[in-house]
């Protein structure tokens, strides 16, 4: 059997109620994942199966009447669309300064920045040191990236069958995942050239600041992050869904600690930015 799960959406200041789907119920059996490959196909699998029909139900249980020229799915309309999301993001990041010292925020902002001055301070280098294997270093750069890409593909995947089907809500979904981990790589490379860490793999790196690298914040963190916070956001009755984005997210991020890329406050900090942003741009 299954249930009826209701989503709306509000997409650039309107709302639809476009996306009532409904979601099978899975019975419980122990998953056994071994590489984040195995995760990201079932989130592959999964995007596939919410654009089965291409008549979207609503709150009501009447078929949505669809645009068959659906202006997102066009050139101009995904630069439009782009464009718009570059400026709701901008508006973000102006009032970030604001935001910053609510007392909502600083409850989970204090906790943060405390952890990674201690992570800095006392963790870092050790941690980085402890890393000597090169065949260690290689395998998980290459399953980092590995995850990476597939959460990309996840992305571009859900907008390009929501195009093909005129499935509204998951065209939606995937063209917001790949806003948010765009607009979090874009600010992750702004903090790096500006605060210009070494990397751990550098020879006789100290993780020094202003010492000539690109350390800090972790990309790989920020882009999962981003891409898992919009999964997370936009099907938060789907468990599987949920908390597999955020399962992939997490494997892709510490890994880059035994690869060498990166110490474990610039996968703290570069994570932080990815729920953030991600977080942000689905609920706007």
């Amino acid at each position: 059997m299954a249930r009826a799960v209701y989503v709306c959406a509000e997409v650039f200041g309107r709302s639809e109620t476009d996306a009532c789907r409904l979601s099978p119920r899975f019975t419980s059996r122990r998953v056994k994942l071994k590489k984040p490959f195995v995760l990201a196909s079932f989130l592959l699998a999964s995007t596939c199966l919410l654009a089965q029909n291409n008549s979207i139900p609503t709150a009501t249980g009447l078929p949505y009447p669809v645009n068959e020229s659906e202006a997102g799915c066009s050139i101009r309309g995904f630069a439009h669309q782009t464009w718009a999301e570059g400026l709701q993001f901008g508006h973000g990041l102006a009032s970030v300064p604001r935001n910053a010292v609510r007392p909502s925020n600083l409850k989970w902002e204090l906790p943060i920045l405390a952890t990674t001055g201690v992570l800095i301070a006392n963790v870092d280098r050790p941690a980085a040191n402890r890393i000597q294997s090169t065949s260690l270093e290689q395998t998980a750069s290459r399953w980092s990236n590995v995850g990476l890409g597939l959460e990309i593909g996840s992305a571009a995947l859900a907008y390009g069958w929501g195009c093909s089907t005129h499935h509204t809500y998951l065209r939606e979904a995937g063209f917001t995942a790949l806003a948010a981990m765009a607009a979090a790589g874009t600010v992750d490379l702004g903090l790096k050239l500006a605060f210009d860490r070494q990397f751990p793999y550098t020879p006789n790196s100290t993780g020094k600041f202003w010492g000539g690298g690109r350390s800090f914040p972790s990309g790989h963190s920020a882009t999962s992050f981003a891409f898992a916070a919009v999964v997370a956001h936009r099907y938060p009755h789907n468990q599987w869904v949920k908390w597999g984005a955020y399962a992939l997210a997490t494997g892709v991020s510490l890994s880059r600690y035994p690869a060498k890329k990166h110490f474990p406050s610039d996968i703290l900090i570069g994570a932080t930015l990815g729920y953030v942003t991600g977080t942000y741009l689905s609920g706007h």
